[in-house]
């Protein structure tokens, strides 16, 4: 009489690692944008999402360099490294929100954030 021999293994689960993703919105200056989008590809699964211009509708001549709004799409632990490239590519940028990445879906129109 033959018969299968098997182990079942009680007990510890394997916590998965997922990666958070957080998006950053950032404004610099347009003629910094590209710079900056070369410099997130670099840093480890970063990448941006949208770049827009931002039109001024009363701007002068002194103030009225165009600029970009970029929207940087990252995990949490490269933040550090995302902020670094940030001030050296455009260091007139201004760093803005850190939201979540179901918090951006649902400002772009998705009801329940993915």
């Amino acid at each position: 009489m033959a018969y299968a021999a098997y182990r079942e293994y009680a007990g510890t689960v394997r916590a998965k690692s997922e990666t958070v993703f957080k998006v950053l919105d950032v404004t610099v200056p347009s003629v910094d944008a590209c710079r900056v989008r070369r410099g997130i590809a670099a840093c480890k699964g970063a990448g941006v999402l949208r770049c827009e211009p931002l039109v001024r509708v009363n701007a002068t001549c002194a103030n009225g360099a165009p600029r970009a709004r970029l929207m940087i799409r990252l995990p949490l632990e490269s933040y550090a490294s995302v902020v670094h490239c940030l001030l050296e590519c455009a260091p007139d940028g201004e760093i803005g929100h850190l939201t979540s990445w179901r918090e951006h879906l649902q400002r772009c129109g998705l009801a329940n954030g993915g």
